[in-house]
């Protein structure tokens, strides 16, 4: 059965929810902090299922015809009422939020903008500050304009924004609807959007409201295509290939768990993906509310895991709430993603799908970045992991521990694996031209004192010349080997001589 999908406005009839025997997958209702005799639409959440914002359709309190709404959920699983979003983000007659970033605090929504000005359809992002949220500024898309020809269009923004996946027709007079995938450039622009193949779209029939899960491989989307339950059913898809958005596995009906007699759309879970969110028209307080259902394995992403933390001063132990954090796949250092901490707690939060080792970079304007590692390539369960990081501030006389600096047994020869920290301190010294350092090296007290002098000069001209080599002036760069004669602790334990070995630099100039 064809039908017209109304992207802007979700129609719901009224007929009965499909049930199961099993009561702990029913549909339920969020309840009237959420839900009012309006029409609740696009339920949007973050990652670790503590915010909503959604659209309400004729609501008294909007200021337009549709409008976002938000609200967070407290300790004990409820929500408070929800508040409407400030007039930034609310311009248009029909205002929606196609996607949330990991800690709630980045949206992507409808319409092209200019600095907080509406210029034309597109998509957007708005990030939360605390002045509220800034001035939208749309994602510049090659080609948008003459592939996203129909009349209404949506989109999800991958959790690492690296990847859009679209609902557009590409046609003039158009009447039905495809899924789209643009991906970012390095130059933060994105490409040309390409539809997905037949084994994804259906000819003939709609397919839209794609939510893209924190797995950033699992698909869902809904479409009226034959062979469902109802007048539009969710589906499923996975992405076959890690570094391709176009090879696409079969779609999977969801089943009646999820799918009614009615259209259900608007599909999207938290980064756990235990619970799942959707509209619809069962027991609701106006035509259609939004609701909460536990999911079946079959139908859950893959796990993650939800990395999250507070940046310190470590001089200060005060909180830092203008950090960056950048992750990428380690050690090829593709696919990355960037986060900012709270403006008002300082905490971040980011995905890391399973299956890679992760490089996670912190900075701050005036302080030392700092950096950590983690591997997730065998956990098969979604888990939490905080890690807080403390930033030594930049003065003369800082002196900054290398943690990662390795070298040939009893040698001088860098290895490898030291090139990342140090490409940090090259870093460092690009974004601070005026800094000079001396670079320090120690061992421990096996062996001759006059033996390890020697070693440590030449490890620390070994790091000097790596990164003079990386274009930092010499004149920038002293370099010292101080042998076993400055121990951190005691040459009691390998562990503690381990500690002693060791490169360090020391801030000579600002």
């Amino acid at each position: 059965m064809k039908i017209k999908i109304f992207l802007g406005l979700f129609l719901v009839s009224n007929v009965l929810l499909a049930q199961e025997s099993n009561e702990v997958y029913l549909h339920q209702n969020l309840g009237e902090n959420i839900n009012s005799k309006a029409t609740e639409l696009t339920p949007r959440i973050s990652a670790d299922g503590q915010m909503m914002f959604y659209v309400r359709d004729g609501h008294p309190d909007n200021k337009n015809q549709q409008d976002i709404w938000y609200s967070v959920k407290d300790s004990v699983d409820n929500w408070s009422p929800a508040v409407r979003a400030n007039d930034n983000i609310n311009q248009l007659p029909a205002n929606c939020v196609w996607s949330v970033n990991a800690d709630g605090k980045t949206l992507m929504i409808r319409g092209a903008y200019d600095n907080g000005k509406y210029i034309g359809k597109g998509f957007s992002l708005t990030r939360l500050s605390k002045e509220g949220w800034s001035n939208p500024q749309m994602l510049e898309i090659k080609d948008l304009d003459k592939v996203n020809l129909g009349e209404s269009d949506g989109a999800y923004l991958s959790i690492d924004e690296n990847a859009i996946i679209f609902t557009m027709c590409d046609k003039k007079k158009c009447t039905l609807y495809d899924l789209f995938v643009s991906t970012k450039l390095n130059d933060g622009t994105f490409t040309r959007p390409v539809k997905l193949s037949k084994t994804v779209n259906s000819t003939d029939y709609n397919e839209f409201a794609p939510f893209l899960a924190a797995d950033n491989t699992t698909l869902y989307f809904s479409s009226d295509r034959p062979g469902g339950l109802g007048l539009t059913d969710v589906y499923k898809i996975e992405r076959l290939i890690d570094s391709s958005w176009l090879e696409w596995s079969t779609p999977i009906n969801l089943g009646p768990q999820v799918n009614t007699e009615s259209k259900d759309a608007y599909y999207v879970t938290d980064a756990k993906g235990e619970y799942a969110y959707m509209v619809s028209d069962l027991n609701s307080y106006g035509s259609a509310d939004i609701v909460r259902f536990k999911l079946k394995a079959e139908n859950k992403p893959k796990p993650v895991a939800l990395y999250d933390g507070k940046i310190y001063n470590a001089k200060t132990k005060e909180v830092i709430k203008n950090a960056t954090i950048e992750y990428k796949i380690y050690p090829d250092e593709s696919e990355e993603g960037v986060a900012y901490t709270d403006h008002e707690t300082g905490q971040y939060k980011i995905i890391l799908p399973f299956g890679h080792s992760y490089s996670i970079d912190v900075f701050a304007p005036g302080f030392v970045p700092d950096y950590d590692t983690i591997s997730v390539s065998n956990k098969n369960e979604y888990s939490e992991i905080t890690r807080n990081f403390f930033l030594t501030p930049i003065e003369v006389g800082q002196s900054i521990h290398l943690d990662h600096i390795y070298f040939e047994t009893s040698k001088y020869d860098l290895l490898t694996q030291s090139y990342y920290e140090l490409d940090k301190v090259v870093k460092l010294l690009k974004e601070n031209p005026s800094m000079k350092i001396e670079i320090e090296g120690h061992t421990d007290n096996v062996g001759s004192p006059e033996k390890n002098q020697v070693l440590s000069q030449d490890r620390a001209n070994a790091v000097m010349n790596y990164i003079i080599s990386k274009g930092i002036m010499s004149n920038r760069i002293t370099a010292k080997g101080f042998g076993s004669t400055k121990p951190r602790v005691e040459n009691d334990t390998p562990e503690n001589r381990q500690l002693n070995r060791r490169v360090e630099f020391t801030i000579k100039q600002k």
